[in-house]
């Protein structure tokens, strides 16, 4: 009796206790996502990427797993935001800006004017980003303003953007806006329209054969980097650095939000981890790598550099002016985002002016050796 009580005693325990012990010891899920660039193979963004994919397989254990796509593998590049959020891909890399059709607000985060108006660069830009109230407003955009069931995320400052790539030298302004010029859509369109130019939409992927073909007589990509890889410096020889279109330029990732949702707490945080690293590492990355692409189309490639036109800057920035006061008119919430950041500005700028001073005798220091 004693011993077929001892049994009873040992089957109720194992069978209260069997389904506990074998949750804690089953498999963890694991997800896997296809994330499409809006850049082609062999491009920076692609690097980037990849590395991104890569520190989210290790910090995951191998639970999440990212494939890595270029331009066009599913979808085209202005289609990149729909067809995340129909669920086509479960991720994708493009720019704020390109959403500007859908809403001007875009321009803002990730290609803001020279600054917005604001006097913020692209260092300080991020902060108002991370720290100013920007990501809540960045958010807002995608999920309120736009409709779409997404998370979002900045991943890669790329900026500031080269003023771009020409056949033929323009002195004057005039002679720039008389240019087919490939340039971002958004605000950066916007402006040149309104200095009188033609701005041509593009993707990376139409530039070369556009340029080829002589249906454009200058183009601006990102930056030597970039554009190096690219191949703009096969069709083009002249190339100049001083652009104000996208002094600020920061490349998104947007992920499906039934994906997203679909993520356990400690894989999203890791993922949203991976994404604040991944800006740090696009910072360092640009320096380094735009220093020794820009060697490499002046010494070996045969690139000569050109300064902008003679009163670029001024015209720039009356038709940019312009161009945000149209819009703040129109929009309160372009508007809001616009008072953010000049709020910021208000605070950060008189210090970047003060530490920039050190910076400027740090580099004349260096001339001087």
């Amino acid at each position: 009796m004693k011993k077929l009580f001892a049994l009873m005693v040992a089957a109720f325990v194992l069978g209260s206790t069997f389904p506990a012990e074998v949750a804690a010891q089953a498999p963890a899920t694991h997800f896997k996502w296809r994330l499409q660039s809006a850049n082609p193979a062999g491009t920076p963004h692609m690097d980037l990427l990849n590395r991104l994919a890569s520190n989210i397989d290790r910090m995951s254990g191998g639970r999440l797993k990212i494939e890595v796509l270029p331009a066009g593998a599913i979808i085209a590049p202005f289609e990149i935001l729909d067809g995340v959020n129909k669920g086509i891909i479960e991720a994708g890399q493009w720019w704020t800006h390109y959403a500007t059709g859908k809403h001007p607000a875009g321009g803002l985060f990730s290609a803001p004017l020279g600054g917005a108006g604001s006097g913020l660069d692209q260092f300080n830009h991020l902060s108002w980003y991370l720290r100013g109230g920007g990501r809540e407003l960045y958010l807002e955009y995608y999920q309120k303003i736009l409709k779409t069931d997404v998370m979002a995320f900045m991943y890669g400052p790329d900026g500031p953007e080269a003023f771009g790539w020409v056949r033929r030298v323009p002195k004057t302004v005039s002679e720039f806006t008389k240019m087919r010029f490939r340039i971002s859509s958004g605000l950066p369109s916007d402006v040149l329209r309104d200095m009188g130019g033609v701005p041509m939409n593009l993707s990376g992927a139409e530039v070369i054969p556009a340029a080829e073909r002589g249906l454009i007589d200058g183009v601006e990509w990102i930056n030597p980097a970039s554009d190096l890889k690219l191949g703009l410096s096969d069709v083009f020889k002249n190339y100049s650095l001083q652009g104000l279109h996208q002094a600020i330029d920061i490349a998104d990732i947007v992920i499906n939000g039934k994906i997203w949702r679909a993520l356990p707490p400690d894989l999203q945080a890791i993922v949203e981890v991976a994404m604040t690293t991944s800006i740090f590492e696009a910072l360092m990355y640009f320096v380094d790598e735009n220093s020794k692409a820009l060697n490499v189309l002046t010494k070996e490639k045969g690139v000569t550099l050109f300064d902008a036109p003679v009163g670029y800057a001024d015209s720039f920035i009356k038709s940019a002016r312009r161009v945000l006061a149209k819009y703040e008119a129109q929009d309160a919430f372009f508007k809001r985002v616009l008072d953010s950041q000049r709020r910021f500005a208000a605070v950060v700028v008189p210090y970047t002016k003060e530490t920039n001073k050190l910076t400027q005798l740090i580099a004349g220091a260096a001339d001087s050796r």
